[in-house]
């Protein structure tokens, strides 16, 4: 493999990564099984700390692997910054926006009936970071449907574009 796509793949991999990438697993990608090419492979990692570091970022071995991150000195902006972003999702956040987002306009109960607990905790979360909103009220109930902004996280122009749901299994 030619090293500067290694290096591209690399970048990529861990500009996506949340979690350490081990050796194993990066040996395991690009399909490395001799010495030589695990050599290669560390020559790369070493090349891409060294240029990382010139530019603000880290690649720091945590973990048992390594993880794409900031450096130090920029911390406190780092940080100003992401107490302005939007949250990550649990799963219980991606399921329900889920349900709203395939079922809209949709009443609480509802979700609630589908899901079978309790998610008012939820539909306030993901109101606060702007992926569903209330679109009026029946009969006393809000009824909740998706944002602009989810739309645009989710890389769509429109609704129908989300992909179609699987048929339950029988």
């Amino acid at each position: 493999m030619a090293n500067v796509f290694m290096k591209e793949v690399l970048e990529n991999i861990f500009l996506t990564a949340t979690e350490p990438v081990t050796m194993a697993h990066l040996m395991e990608t690009f399909e490395i099984t001799s010495p030589e090419g695990r050599a290669g492979l560390m020559a790369e990692l070493k090349g891409l700390e060294a240029e990382y570091n010139k530019r603000g970022l880290a690649l720091h071995q945590v973990g048992g692997g390594y993880l794409l991150k900031t450096q130090a000195k920029y911390a406190r902006w780092v940080r100003r910054y992401q107490s302005n972003a939007p949250v990550r999702l649990t799963d219980e956040g991606r399921i329900t926006l889920a349900i709203v987002a395939y079922k809209q306009p949709i009443k609480r109960s509802e979700i609630e009936d589908i899901r079978g607990v309790e998610c008012e905790s939820v539909l306030q979360t993901l109101r606060q970071v702007g992926l569903i909103q209330v679109m009026g009220e029946l009969s006393g109930a809000y009824l909740y449907g998706t944002t602009q902004k989810f739309l645009s996280h989710f890389n769509l122009n429109q609704l129908s574009e989300l992909p179609p749901l699987a048929s339950p299994m029988k």
